[in-house]
C-alpha cells in the first residue's frame, strides 16, 4: 500500500501534467515556475533537468515541442504524452557500482627444479712409490696379518741341490715343481740331526757315489708342521719381513747342506708381480756338512715398518741336516739375535695385487 507522501507526490505530478497541457492548448508562452505560478511571455528556453532517483536506472526525458514556447519537464515516473515531434529519450545506466568480482587467482608457479643426479667421477691419481732393487715393497695389502712366512717343501733328487756342481737353487722353478707340502711358519730353524735310527735299512742309489747311502723310511720334523724325507729335501721360506725399527740389521744363516738367502725387491721376488728372477744372485749363501756349518752374514739398512721381501732356499742333498736363519735388529746384541719372527713375518698373500 502507498504511503501518504507517495500519494501526495503522485497528485502533485498529475497536477503538473494538467497544467502543462492547458498551457499548450492556449498557445501561451507559459512556463511553470519553481514557485508554481504562471509567468507570461518568458523568453523561449530549452531546459533539460535530470533528477536521479533510487532505482535500477537513471531516466532523463527531453521534450521537443511542436511550435514555439519550448518547455521541458522531467519527472521521475514515466511521462506519457502525445508529442508532435520525435522525443529523444536517453536512458542511461547509472555509473554502475560495478561489483566487479575481481577474482585474482594468484598462480604461484613453484618451479621444482629436479636436477639430474650428477655423477662426479673424481679421478685420484695416486703415485705409487717405485720399488728399488733390494728395498721394501711400497704397498702391501691393508690390514694384512703377520701370520708368518710361507714354507713349501719340494722334492730334491739324491745328490741334487746343495751338492757342489749339481742343481742350482732355482731348479724348483725352472722344472715347474709343485710343492709336496705347504704351510706357514714364524720360525726359521731346525736343529742338527745325527743320522737315521740304526734300525732303518740303507741303500746306495748312486754307483758314482759309493759311500753315500739313503736311509729308507727316514723322516724329519721341520717348520710349520712339515715332515720331510730326511735324506734329501728342499724347503723354501718366503714372505715379508716388517722391520720393527730403523737402523742397521744383520742377517745371518747356517745350514747343512746349503741355504741361499734373497732379500728385498727384485732379489727375493718382485713387489709388482711376485715373480722370482732365476738369474739373481743370493744376498747370502751358507754351506755345511759333516757337522761343520759355517755362519755367513750380511748387514742391511732397514726402515721401521717397511715390508721387505725375503726368500730362503734351504736344501739337503744327503745325510744329516740343519738350518738356521736369524736377523739381528739395531737394538739387539748379536748373541740375542732371533730366528722367531712372530709379529714381523707376513705371508706372500700380503703382496698388493696378489
Amino acid at each position: 500500500m502507498a504511503t501518504v507522501s507517495q500519494l501526495s507526490k503522485a497528485a502533485f505530478l498529475l497536477a503538473l501534467s494538467f497544467k502543462f497541457a492547458s498551457a499548450v492548448d492556449l498557445d501561451h508562452d507559459t512556463i511553470i515556475g519553481v514557485d508554481g505560478g504562471d509567468h507570461l511571455n518568458p523568453p523561449q528556453c530549452h531546459t533539460t533537468i535530470t533528477i536521479p532517483y533510487i532505482g535500477s536506472t537513471t531516466t532523463s526525458t527531453t521534450i521537443v515541442p511542436c511550435g514555439t514556447g519550448l518547455s521541458t519537464l522531467v519527472i521521475q515516473t514515466p511521462l506519457i504524452t502525445e508529442t508532435c515531434s520525435p522525443t529523444q529519450t536517453t536512458t542511461r545506466k547509472p555509473p554502475s557500482t560495478s561489483t566487479s568480482r575481481h577474482t585474482t587467482t594468484q598462480t604461484t608457479t613453484i618451479k621444482t627444479t629436479t636436477k639430474k643426479p650428477v655423477t662426479t667421477t673424481t679421478t685420484t691419481t695416486t703415485k705409487i712409490p717405485e720399488a728399488t732393487p733390494g728395498g721394501p715393497c711400497p704397498i702391501t695389502k691393508p690390514r694384512c696379518r703377520p701370520d708368518g712366512f710361507d714354507i713349501d717343501y719340494y722334492a730334491n733328487p739324491f745328490a741334487g741341490y746343495s751338492r757342489e756342481n749339481s742343481l742350482p737353487w732355482s731348479y724348483y722353478i725352472t722344472q715347474n715343481l709343485k710343492p709336496l707340502k705347504s704351510s706357514i711358519t714364524n720360525v726359521t730353524f731346525f736343529p742338527q740331526d745325527f743320522g737315521p735310527p740304526a734300525n732303518l735299512p740303507k741303500v746306495y742309489p748312486r754307483p758314482d757315489l759309493p759311500g753315500d747311502w739313503y736311509a729308507v723310511g727316514w723322516t724329519k720334523q721341520t717348520n710349520g708342521g712339515i715332515v720331510v724325507d730326511a735324506n734329501n729335501f728342499t724347503l723354501v721360506y718366503s714372505g715379508f719381513y716388517r722391520a720393527p725399527e730403523t737402523g742397521k740389521y744383520t742377517l745371518c744363516t747356517t745350514a747343512d747342506n746349503e741355504n741361499d738367502v734373497f732379500f728385498g725387491h727384485g732379489n727375493a721376488f718382485s713387489c709388482l708381480d711376485g715373480k722370482v728372477d732365476t738369474n739373481v744372485k743370493p744376498l747370502v749363501v751358507s754351506t755345511g756338512g759333516n757337522y761343520i756349518n759355517g755362519i755367513k752374514c750380511a748387514d742391511l739398512d732397514l726402515v721401521k715398518d717397511a715390508y721387505y721381501p725375503l726368500r730362503s732356499v734351504m736344501g739337503d742333498w744327503q745325510g744329516p741336516s740343519a738350518f738356521n736363519l736369524t736377523i739381528k735388529t739395531p737394538s739387539e746384541t748379536f748373541e740375542n739375535r732371533k730366528n722367531d719372527y712372530t709379529g714381523h713375518a707376513y705371508p706372500l698373500s700380503c703382496r698388493s695385487g696378489s
